[in-house]
């Protein structure tokens, strides 16, 4: 699996990168897109 990257905005979990795509909670199952980390990021 891939390293972690950030952290979801629901539950607080890690993320890690999802094989369609963006970014997924392993814990509560919600997906992020790229943009939607970076925007969380400035």
């Amino acid at each position: 699996m891939a390293q972690p990257y950030g952290r979801c905005q629901h539950c607080g979990e890690r993320l890690y990168a999802h094989i369609e795509g963006g970014y997924q909670c392993l814990n509560c199952d919600r997906r992020y897109t790229e943009p939607d980390i970076e925007s969380r990021a400035t």
